[in-house]
């Protein structure tokens, strides 16, 4: 992909997330679920919980770097949609290290990341705000001297980790969200929120566009359309999804001794 089309895919992913209008991201973990989703959807975002257990890996930045980039490469020449990948924390616990992963990322073209403040030496645990904010402007620094907009999508986890109780979590997810967003970051993404009068909340004081991601509990869509929330992400469930449809099938063939209503499409 050359310079031209990618800064081109990076402002189309921009303006994508519109109050009212969520961008709906159906999360992929391969180039064939790439493929598939960008059919009918205006772009690709990965899941690295999804990635990692496609590659045989465990969450939590297992996956090697090398195979992370290689998918990503494959993936941006397979699709004609903008990609953002799941960069976990960056691969790295330092600004140095995380723009170094970023740098890769973007030269195998992608247009945007995610980017979390709560994975620290393997280990799930909430970093300082500092530090994660120093990874998102050396990401930034880098994103522009590559001549790309990057969407950072920076992730932080007081509810997943849980904080606290679900104000305090609340709290600290705001203030996460204003450094992040004096940092350079685009949008603030908040696994594990789930409450509505919280999101909304979460919506009226954030200084960037909100990503919710779906999971038991989550408002439909409409619902977070109307709280204002601006990108909403499946993550790993639709992975998930698949792997039992196909467990299912699997079992049903082998004990029915049958295959045709399972595997081939109706004439």
């Amino acid at each position: 992909m050359d310079a031209t089309t990618q800064q081109q895919y990076a402002e189309a992913f921009h303006a994508l997330h519109r109050t009212g209008d969520p961008l709906v991201l159906f999360n992929a973990w391969d180039v064939a679920t790439a493929k598939a989703i960008a059919k009918t959807s205006p772009a690709i975002a990965t899941s690295s919980g999804a990635v990692a257990s496609a590659l045989g890996y465990a969450d939590g930045e297992n996956a090697p770097l090398d195979m992370v980039e290689g998918l990503v490469s494959r993936m941006t020449a397979s699709v004609t949609v903008p990609v953002s990948i799941d960069l976990e924390a960056g691969y790295g616990d330092t600004p140095d290290a995380t723009t170094r992963s970023a740098a890769r990322i973007l030269k195998a073209a992608a247009i945007g990341i995610n980017i979390e403040d709560g994975l620290f030496g393997g280990k799930r645990q909430l970093v300082s705000p500092e530090l994660h904010a120093a990874k998102i402007r050396a990401v930034r620094d880098t994103a522009r001297q590559l001549g790309v907009r990057l969407f950072i999508n920076a992730r932080t986890d007081p509810f997943l980790l849980k904080f606290g109780s679900p104000e305090q979590c609340l709290d600290e997810a705001v203030r996460r969200a204003k450094v992040y967003a004096d940092a350079g970051a685009d949008g603030i993404f908040v696994p594990g929120l789930t409450e509505l009068a919280l999101i909304e909340r979460l919506v009226q004081l954030s200084p960037a566009p909100v990503n919710i991601m779906v999971t038991r509990g989550v408002p439909e869509i409409g619902e977070l359309a109307r709280a204002g929330v601006r990108r909403i992400s499946l993550g790993p469930w639709p992975m998930l999804a698949a792997m039992r449809v196909i467990g299912e099938a699997a079992a049903a063939v082998v004990a029915s001794k049958q295959y045709v209503r399972f595997l081939l499409p109706n004439p």
